[in-house]
């Protein structure tokens, strides 16, 4: 069965997925007392109770979204339950665990170790389901499993093999003292973890945990949310040198780049597109330790041409005494879900059509785009138009609602409702703006007017 265990993991890996089941010795599956529980909690030394608000700097959030967090302390065998935002993190579950049968990080396929780093809960199966899958074999993981993407991306760039790390529950009659590397708990406190873990839960095992008796947790956050806003702000602010020496000379992604490509890449666009507005938004820190952090961030990226809005990972490892970033993954959101991004642009037509009443020509044209076209008319034309008619001095009154738009293709296209009356003239209808550029620098790319 230890063969056939390796074999599947193997072709597991073989394949990029790294959460097949975990390799168990004969020996230990030979074991029959039903005493799981006892030993379990007889292998935790005796800890001090961390339960409580901010007790573990591991993890810090500027977000209100509260989310729970899984830590694991190696040194103490000990696995906490967190909830994490902005008003800081709080233990509240603790219990005694096991964890490798070799000490240390694990490095490759079959060492026995349990790897150290920040993971992501992948999938869920019940014990029923893996019963069903791998057949009576796999009721040594007792109540279920929730398997771990290790190896993760630093593991990879690391040359770390192996997979099937998971956090398991245990056969109630099985005398299992350690692990082939997993995490394991008794099946009641896996009860407690499967209440409050789910698909993308954050899992950070360390051999060690920070604790707030010995750093203070604050200090620490902000201390982190500082590297990421320094990596951000000389991206934005177009600050080569500085971008530069914030990336890893390991740096390498799923997708093939390494420190070169990716470092040429960000300053050639840099040239390119110096005007850009980078925000970040829901930032989650989560620590190995003082030298491993990984920014969990949704992330709104804006310029000339593209507008992206996704949830990025961002990977740092110290390398001369700074965290550096060393990979980073990213996946797609919704442009529609951008924080403010919707005031910015109800902003912009509001301050468009002040200026339109208050007949500022200069203000007016200062929000159209040098390549306007309206009809036949381009940004020439257009702005003499408007200046002939701002110089008759003639009360505009203008009212614009339910202002909505879309995001394709490098424009905002804003759609909105507008009565306009001046003089002899009444018009009410549909009135379409299509927008490029960014936040505090949208400017009209078009007009389009539909009389009702």
């Amino acid at each position: 069965m230890k063969v056939l265990c390796s074999i599947l993991c193997a072709l597991v890996l073989s394949f990029g997925i790294s959460y097949a089941y975990e390799e168990v010795s004969d020996d230990a599956k030979s074991q029959t007392e039903d005493v799981s529980q006892q030993m379990i909690a007889s292998q935790a030394p005796e800890a001090k109770s961390r339960l409580g608000k901010n007790t573990i700097v591991n993890l810090s959030s500027d977000s209100a979204e509260l989310i729970h967090v899984v830590l694991v302390d190696k040194s103490l065998k000990r696995l906490y339950i967190a909830v994490l935002n902005n008003d800081g993190m709080e233990v509240i579950k603790e219990f005694p665990i096991l964890t490798g049968r070799v000490d240390g990080n694990k490095v490759k396929q079959g060492d026995e170790k349990t790897p150290e780093g920040v993971y992501y809960v992948v999938s869920y199966s019940s014990g029923e389901e893996l019963v069903k899958r791998y057949g009576d074999y796999a009721l040594i993981y007792g109540a279920g499993s929730f398997p771990l993407n290790y190896p993760n991306i630093v593991d990879k760039i690391e040359k770390k093999t192996g997979g099937g790390i998971w956090l398991h529950g245990v056969k109630p009659d099985l005398d299992k003292t350690y692990t082939q590397g997993c995490v394991a708990m008794n099946n009641t406190n896996f009860g407690l973890l499967y209440d409050n873990v789910s698909i993308t839960t954050p899992v950070i095992i360390a051999e060690k945990l920070m604790y707030s008796d010995e750093k203070d947790y604050n200090a620490v956050r902000n201390e982190q949310l500082e590297v990421l806003k320094s990596f951000i702000t000389a991206w934005q602010g177009n600050d080569k040198d500085t971008f530069k020496s914030l990336v890893h000379s390991k740096f390498k992604t799923y997708g093939g780049a390494n420190y070169k490509s990716y470092t040429n890449n960000k300053l050639n666009l840099m040239d390119i597109y110096p005007d850009k507005v980078i925000r970040n938004d829901n930032t989650k820190v989560f620590m190995k330790d003082d030298n491993y952090t990984v920014f969990d961030t949704n992330q709104y990226y804006c310029a000339a041409n593209l507008s992206t809005y996704t949830n990025k990972k961002y990977y740092f490892i110290k390398e001369d005494g700074i965290l550096k970033l060393i990979s980073e993954e990213t996946s797609s959101k919704s442009i529609a879900d951008v924080p403010e991004l919707d005031n910015d642009i109800k902003s912009f037509v509001e301050n468009w059509a002040l200026s339109w009443k208050t007949q500022d020509i200069d203000k007016y044209m200062a929000n159209y785009d040098v390549n306007f076209k309206a009809g036949r008319e381009n940004y020439s034309k257009w702005k003499s138009k408007k200046s002939a008619l701002f110089a008759k001095g003639e009360k505009i009154t203008l009212n614009i609602s339910n202002i909505r738009w879309s995001y394709s293709q490098g424009e905002y296209k804003v759609e909105f409702m507008q009565e306009y009356s001046s003089g002899n003239v009444e018009d009410k209808g549909t009135k379409i703006l299509t927008l490029s550029g960014c936040p505090s620098f949208f400017k009209i790319k078009s007009e389009i007017w539909r009389g009702i």
